[in-house]
């Protein structure tokens, strides 16, 4: 680079340019194709930055730079001091290196999206990196749904994953009956507002968003104290989510009950406040979370009520498998009815028109 060309002192500062968009496109261009008088680490947090460019010259660039760096490179980056969470997300969004994300998972400052997203993409050696992590898995209770849809998780991740939900569940209900204040969650970084400001400049961060985590909205029908609990509900985390499924009112169940995460509504269902009528309730909810629907029907206390049978079968939501076993338990009346009812499948209609003709 010739003589006064570099207007920063340092990389930290160019970083920090490139970051509010102060940085001439000549310069970005001359760092993201590798030719910065810096060393091989300082040029690797330059050229991750600027893979996230919306000039797709640029972004090209930055990307063929990267690719001429090895594992080796990127793990002497991570031993660097002073990394910010946003640096580690934007090189794990840029390296598909397995070596280089356990390093990331590893990582002190990495943010709580960061471990998210590598939860629902990396390898064995990631999932395992991430659900040994017990600290961070309690900080951000996400990663355990993230682990399930990652599409390569490994049966033993799964089993990890369900050993640690049935665990703190257990712990949570024992802070509700002991009537002690629950433990706060430690909170890991974040990198959304970093991000945030870099799409604001026009930049373009590589990688699939996470999905929102949004509660569903309750029925309009439920009036306003209905509408009141969802507005507290939805200001809340995934952990106060299941601790008020726990110690919550009736109507905060009802709508937790239709929560995206399964750990939210293992917590309705296991809440000492429930009762057989609420169950029932669920059992007839077409909005009720499907994991609902098979922890009830999965549970013989509550299969022993016909009222609960019968909602389950009549539930569209209800998978067959589910549904069809319970059938051969309906009234005649109850029978007939179904299997003229067209909300349900035609597997279940099929099973009840048989169980109907035979007993006839």
């Amino acid at each position: 680079m010739t003589e006064g060309a570099k207007p920063f002192a340092s990389v930290a500062e160019l970083v920090e340019g490139i970051r509010r968009g102060l940085v001439p496109r000549a310069i970005r261009l001359f760092a993201a194709q590798g030719l910065l008088p810096v060393t091989r680490e300082e040029l690797i947090r330059v050229v991750v930055l600027l893979v996230a460019e919306g000039d797709e010259e640029i972004a090209a660039a930055a990307r063929g730079t990267l690719g001429t760096f090895s594992t080796e490179h990127y793990q002497r980056l991570l031993e660097l001091p002073g990394l910010e969470p946003l640096e580690l997300d934007l090189l794990a969004r840029a390296v598909g290196n397995e070596d280089v994300w356990t390093g990331i998972v590893r990582h002190t400052a990495v943010a709580d999206e960061t471990l998210r997203r590598l939860a629902r993409v990396g390898g064995a050696r990631t999932q395992d990196a991430i659900v040994t992590n017990q600290r961070r898995l309690l900080g951000c209770l996400d990663l355990l749904a993230d682990l399930r849809a990652n599409p390569q998780v490994s049966l033993d991740v799964l089993r990890r994953v369900r050993e640690f939900e049935d665990e703190f569940l257990h712990k949570a209900a024992q802070w509700v009956l002991s009537g002690e204040g629950e433990p706060e969650a430690p909170e890991g970084p974040s990198v959304e507002e970093a991000l945030a400001a870099l799409r604001e400049l026009g930049m373009k961060p590589p990688g699939e968003e996470l999905p929102a985590d949004q509660l569903p909205a309750p029925d309009p029908s439920g009036g306003a104290g209905m509408h009141d609990a969802f507005l507290r509900l939805a200001r809340m985390n995934t952990f106060q989510r299941i601790m008020q499924a726990l110690k919550g009112s009736r109507e905060e169940r009802m709508i937790l009950v239709r929560d995206r995460s399964v750990l939210v509504v293992r917590a309705v269902l296991e809440s000492p406040k429930m009762r057989d009528s609420d169950v029932e309730q669920i059992a007839t909810m077409r909005s009720a979370n499907e994991e609902a629907l098979r922890l009830i029907a999965a549970h013989p206390r509550w299969t022993r009520r016909y009222g609960v049978v019968r909602s389950l079968v009549f539930n569209p939501k209800t998978p067959p498998g589910l549904a069809v076993p319970l059938v051969a338990r309906l009234t005649l009346r109850d029978l007939a009815i179904l299997s003229r009812d067209s909300n349900v499948c035609e597997a279940v209609r099929r099973f009840a028109r048989a169980q109907r003709d035979r007993r006839r």
